[in-house]
């Protein structure tokens, strides 16, 4: 099998996302362990960013809802900031656990022969 990208060169393996078959030069980018192509890592990694700025912000609303929502049931006592607090980080903890943003990490560039 050789790469797409590189007719004539041996395909080290292929892209996990686009899964094209690619050489060792074309594999730049591994996502959650596994390889990816030069094309698809970007990608990947701005995915990645979105999801994870995402889940901030989800964290941040679920925390001003606590606090709100402990504010009319427990009518401001001191203990409310910290119970809102705790449902915020829960909330945190949960999303990231179903939405798992991906590892994206650049590979070493390979040293060139010559």
């Amino acid at each position: 099998m050789e790469c797409a990208a590189h007719p004539g060169t041996a395909a080290a393996g292929s892209c996990t996302v686009c899964t094209k078959a690619s050489c060792d030069r074309c594999l730049a980018f591994d996502i959650d362990g596994r390889a990816a192509c030069a094309a698809c890592g970007p990608h990947e990694e701005d995915r990645s960013a979105a999801l994870g700025s995402a889940l901030l912000t989800f964290v941040g609303v679920g925390y001003l809802a606590a606090l709100a929502i402990g504010y009319l049931v427990f009518r401001a006592r001191p203990f409310v900031g910290g119970l809102a607090a705790v449902v915020a980080i829960a909330l945190g903890r949960a999303l990231q656990l179903y939405l798992r943003p991906p590892i994206v990490t650049r590979r070493p560039s390979a040293p060139r022969a010559g």
